[in-house]
């Protein structure tokens, strides 16, 4: 994907950590905080994941964007689903539903995200656009790098489906 942050990598940075403040908010906000640290590194791992998805078909979007799609589908899973009924399963849980949410809606996304990424290509080749333009886009593939990276620490192995027994 073209969506990277080449010489600022704080800003990736900044947009999990932004997103992690939303997740604990809607989620996690009437449970202990060692609870939410507990699940931290999972919950990197689930906010990552769509960034991978997006990056694996190519696809483009800025940090902005990238933010809206994430959040979107936090709120739909606060709105339609029970989380707290999970427990230490949620993380879990969530991967799941952004993985369906992505099954049943991906087409769409990246028809628009795809239409968007041949305009701003050409743009971009016809403008000239500055560095800064070019390393913001690039945060989200930063990001996508960040689940690789988490993926392959997992103690469960590469299989995102794959329950601990703690």
């Amino acid at each position: 994907m073209n969506c990277s942050n080449h010489g600022n990598p704080g800003h990736d940075e900044q947009l999990l950590t932004s997103l992690l403040a939303d997740l604990q908010a809607r989620f996690y906000r009437t449970l202990p905080i060692a609870v939410f640290q507990r699940d931290r590194r999972r919950l990197l791992y689930v906010l990552s994941w769509p960034a991978d998805w997006l990056e694996r078909r190519g696809l483009s979007c800025t940090p902005t964007r990238y933010r809206t799609i994430v959040i979107a589908r936090l709120d739909a899973v606060r709105a339609k689903g029970d989380p707290e009924r999970y427990g230490t399963y949620f993380p879990n849980y969530l991967l799941k539903c952004l993985q369906d949410s992505f099954e049943h809606h991906g087409d769409a996304l990246y028809e628009e995200l795809k239409h968007v990424r041949n305009a701003l290509e050409r743009l971009w080749g016809t403008l000239r656009f500055s560095e800064n333009v070019t390393q913001q886009n690039r945060q989200v593939e930063n990001i996508a790098a960040i689940h690789r990276l988490l993926r392959n620490q997992s103690p469960h192995g590469n299989d995102p489906h794959q329950m601990t027994l703690f």
